[in-house]
This record gives C-alpha cells, sequence and structure tokens, in this order.
C-alpha cells in the first residue's frame, strides 16, 4: 500500500490544481470560520445560479410563473434566482447552517416569495402534487438513492410538470472524485484504491460515499431515469469539443462526459 500511495503521490505531480475559486471555498472550510466560508460560498451560488436559470430559459420557459422547488439548495443562491422568475420557490437541504444563512438572505434581500426547508434526506415533507417544476442542480451526483429521488420528484410534481435536471462531472470523468485541489490527477479514483486516495486526500478513514460521492456515471443515471418513467423532453451531454465523437462510443463515454444536463416531464 505504500509503494501505491507513493505512486499515487507522484502521479499528481503531472497536472495542475486549475481551479482557484475551489481552492478558496476548501481553505476558508479548513480554516472553520464557518461566516466566510458562506459568505463566499454563496456568492458563487448566486453568480452560478444565474447561469443555470438563464442556461435553462434557453431550453424551456414553461415552468416560468409556477411554483419550483430547488433540490439540494445549498446555501440557497439558486433558489433566490429563480424566485426573480417563479410566482414562489422552495429551497430543500440536509444542512441546517446552510438553511439558517439561506434564510438570512433572503430576509436580507426582502424576497417574500420563497422559503427554505431542511430535512433529514427521506420523503419531502411537502405534499403531492405541490410543484410545476423541480431543479435539481449539481446534487444528484451526491444522492445515494436516485431511485428515491426520483420517486419523490415524480409525487411532487403536477401532471406535466417539469424536472429541470444537471449533473457533473460523473464518476467516470477524469474529474469524477469531485476533489479538483487535493487529488488534480486524471481518473485518479478509477486508477488507484480507494484507500490510498483518502489518505493522499489527508483523510484516512473516509470513504468516497462518506465525501458524499456515490460514484453515479451516465449509464448509471440512463438506468435510473428509465425506471422513474419520466419523460425525456431534451438531453445535452457536455464534452470537449475535441473528444465530442467520444459521447457516441458504448462504454468510453462514460470516462469523458463532463455534465448531463437534461428536462423531463411528469407524465399525465
Amino acid at each position: 500500500m505504500a509503494v501505491t500511495e507513493q505512486l499515487c503521490r507522484a502521479y499528481q505531480r503531472f497536472f495542475s490544481a486549475s481551479h482557484p475559486e475551489a481552492n478558496e471555498l476548501v481553505e476558508l472550510h479548513s480554516k472553520e470560520d464557518k461566516s466566510a466560508f458562506l459568505a463566499r460560498y454563496f456568492q458563487h451560488e448566486v453568480e452560478k445560479g444565474a447561469k443555470s436559470v438563464e442556461r435553462f430559459l434557453g431550453l424551456n420557459r414553461d415552468w416560468v410563473g409556477g411554483r419550483v422547488l430547488d433540490y439540494g439548495c445549498g446555501a440557497g443562491g439558486l433558489t433566490i434566482r429563480l424566485a426573480e422568475h417563479a410566482n414562489s420557490a422552495v429551497g430543500i437541504d440536509l444542512e441546517k447552517y446552510k438553511i439558517d444563512y439561506a434564510r438570512h438572505q433572503a430576509q436580507e434581500r426582502k424576497i417574500t416569495n420563497l422559503e427554505y426547508i431542511c430535512y433529514d434526506g427521506g420523503d419531502v415533507p411537502l405534499p403531492d402534487r405541490s410543484f410545476d417544476c423541480i431543479f435539481c442542480v449539481d446534487v444528484m451526483e451526491h444522492v445515494p438513492n436516485p431511485d428515491h429521488s426520483f420517486q419523490e420528484f415524480r409525487r411532487l410534481l403536477k401532471p406535466g410538470g417539469l424536472l429541470l435536471l444537471s449533473f457533473g462531472p460523473p464518476w467516470g470523468h477524469p474529474h469524477g472524485k469531485h476533489t479538483w485541489t487535493r487529488l488534480p490527477g486524471w481518473w485518479t479514483h478509477l486508477l488507484f484504491p480507494e484507500k490510498v486516495c483518502m489518505k493522499v486526500i489527508g483523510l484516512p478513514d473516509a470513504t468516497w460515499k462518506g465525501l458524499g460521492l456515490h460514484q453515479l456515471t451516465v449509464s448509471k443515471f440512463e438506468s435510473h431515469i428509465r425506471k422513474s418513467g419520466l419523460q425525456q423532453l431534451c438531453r445535452e451531454d457536455r464534452i470537449h469539443r475535441l473528444i465530442r465523437p467520444m459521447k457516441y462510443v458504448p462504454f468510453a463515454r462514460d470516462l469523458f462526459i463532463a455534465e448531463v444536463i437534461g428536462i423531463y416531464r411528469n407524465p399525465i
């Protein structure tokens, strides 16, 4: 194991951690300065949320003016952006300290058409057919039971309601392990044992699942979608233009698709 660990560390030196924003967030989080971390994290969400909303507006506008759920809302930056276009918006997340921060930000901005809910990750504590649309952005790869989430989406959506979803990078991608700063090496998580990766990260007792990564590949995602009964309206697979043909090659495409974007309808 020691030799494998040395090889893993040596492998990382061939790559650079070229995500300065991720570096900043990791540094703030490691200092345990929760207020500074949340402020920067929230700002990141607001900026990224604006881009997500703009992208989905370009694909489908049927959700505008409806009641919208932001599933896995974090500190609520995307939810605030959704509230600008929806009649009402709800953000839901597991982490109470982020939900508390989101509520405070909404109050500071005097936004009255949104609310935030903290829950335990089981059944969503909201009635059936509550929403015209559900946004699920950069969440599915962190969900331990996607089938349950999709069942909940169908329950919560009105007939004909929309699921607007994106996630990435999937597990098979070179950066599918999401540890941009500590494991910059391409496919490190596939090339080296889990225990070795955890030691290099500096968390020897951790696991990928413990870090919130449940090895969701593109192929696995497609299997979950088929079982869900949701109707696909639109699907985009983001991949570097130089290797774009790879997304049509079975098995190999799981290793190169960087992001999945989809719009799905709850059957009427």
